[in-house]
């Protein structure tokens, strides 16, 4: 029985802010892509490498960010990086010339770092499994959320105001942002405003609020086989490619303005957070709650999902901004079903101490194909003289992704009947499936399929 209270959804809804205001900050330099091409005369080759400057040290940051948050935990790293992004865009706001660009990004690069890694940590800390799938929909879905409003507001606050009045608002969200953090986030066990029976729910449910990792974590993790399956590199690639080159794609294959370009790109992201939401966070948690083998209905839920992606290839063939529009939407949706299941993997799958860890592992090859990609992306459409080739590209990526997923996440033979006998003791130690043992969950979860995660391993 579900208790009345819904702090852990007030907690979701701030995690999907953070992760709005994050994304926003990210989305400016594209929209304004044009207009600092101008100014300081970049081609599209070169304008990949501004574009891609964030991406680097981002991702250059994953692996240690993944572990400080084993560590030390969401809410102090979260309160200084919060407080960073504010900077990084006023930085950004006042540049006098490319140099002071890049190095702004750069630094928002390492500040954005603990985002989704932060994010997907204290989801596994605030909902139990029965709940797993709606939470991290929620903030992984502020992703698409962040696009769909971000391309239409910023085009218009630059279109009105300058580019650099683009980057003045972001920091200002950010900063708003980081007060909000700094009072209303604490983990379960110091939440005062959480209720008793609430807590006794999220714990038994099977959270993970105690899970601190140690020093030398990091090591096991690189070491394991599992965690780079979960990498999900092939999302990180295509859904970069259309985040940071969508508006420029509307601007030079059909001729749109800033303004009509921003619109333009909003209508897939909405389209995409709604499919999200319904397909990649309710319906998945509905079929596990129902007794489906959560292994098969997640391998099912991701790879439909890259399917659906690969018709981004049909987008940059399109032979109006409509139709283009059209294919964006349903590759969108596709990619933002996969993105749920990919995200509660670590929180599902990883060892105890290592859910940051495996999550800033997997981070780290999403945002490395990512940078390749922005770059390959400018650098191919150049040579070409249009983003067919590009988008085509993409498409070869996800159906590389779909095989490795297909081939990985195997559902357990016994899964149903796992899910009718009782768990192991805790402490007791549990074969994961690859030569890896793992310590089991606490045997006080509720015996239900939700709550056998960690031992239905692919």
């Amino acid at each position: 029985m579900k208790p009345s209270g819904r702090a852990r959804w007030a907690i979701g809804g701030l995690l999907a802010g953070g992760i709005v205001v994050n994304f926003l900050d990210r989305i400016a330099l594209s929209v304004a892509s044009s207009p600092i091409a101008t100014e300081f005369d970049l081609d599209l080759s070169q304008l990949g490498i501004v574009l891609s400057a964030f991406t680097w040290s981002y991702c250059l940051v994953q692996l240690p960010a993944g572990a400080l948050v084993d560590l030390f935990g969401v809410s102090w790293l979260t309160r200084i990086a919060s407080a960073l992004w504010a900077v990084a865009s006023l930085l950004t706001a006042l540049a006098g010339g490319l140099g002071t660009v890049i190095a702004a990004r750069l630094l928002l690069g390492v500040a954005e770092g603990p985002s989704m890694v932060g994010a997907s940590k204290a989801t596994a800390t605030w909902f139990p499994l029965s709940e797993r799938g709606m939470a991290t929909a929620m903030f992984d879905g502020a992703t698409k959320v962040a696009n769909m409003v971000a391309f239409p507001l910023l085009a218009f606050v630059m279109s009105e105001w300058g580019w650099r009045a683009g980057f003045l608002f972001s920091a200002a969200l950010s900063l708003l942002f980081s007060v909000a953090w700094w009072w209303g986030y604490r983990d379960p066990s110091e939440h005062r405003m959480l209720r008793d029976t609430e807590r006794e729910f999220i714990l038994k449910g099977g959270a993970r609020d105690s899970d601190r990792g140690r020093p030398g974590r990091l090591r096991c993790v690189l070491r394991s086989r599992r965690s780079w399956t979960m990498a999900f590199a092939c999302y990180g690639y295509t859904i970069n490619v259309v985040v940071t080159w969508m508006p420029e794609f509307f601007q030079r294959e059909y001729g749109l303005r800033l303004l009509n370009s921003g619109f333009h790109s909003m209508i897939p992201w909405g389209v995409a957070t709604v499919a999200e939401l319904v397909v990649g966070g309710w319906l998945v948690d509905r079929l596990v709650s129902r007794g489906r083998d959560p292994i098969r209905v997640r391998r099912t839920v991701l790879t439909a999902g890259l399917v659906c992606g690969a018709t981004i290839g049909a987008a940059g063939t399109a032979g109006s901004a409509a139709a283009a529009v059209a294919w964006m939407s349903v590759s969108l949706a596709g990619l933002a079903i996969a993105a749920p299941v990919a995200w509660s993997l670590p929180g599902l799958l990883a060892e105890p101490g290592t859910v940051g860890a495996v999550s800033g592992l997997m981070n780290f090859a999403n945002t490395a194909a990512t940078g390749c990609g922005v770059v390959f992306t400018g650098w191919l459409a150049q040579a070409t003289g249009s983003f067919h080739a590009p988008f085509l590209f993409a498409v070869v990526v996800l159906a590389v992704g779909v095989l490795l997923y297909r081939i990985v996440l195997r559902p357990t033979p016994s899964a149903h009947s796992a899910s009718r006998t009782a768990s192991p003791p805790q402490g007791a130690v549990i074969d994961a499936g690859d030569g890896e043992a793992v310590q089991a969950a606490d045997s006080s979860a509720p015996k239900t399929p939700a709550s056998l995660h960690t031992r239905n391993r692919p």
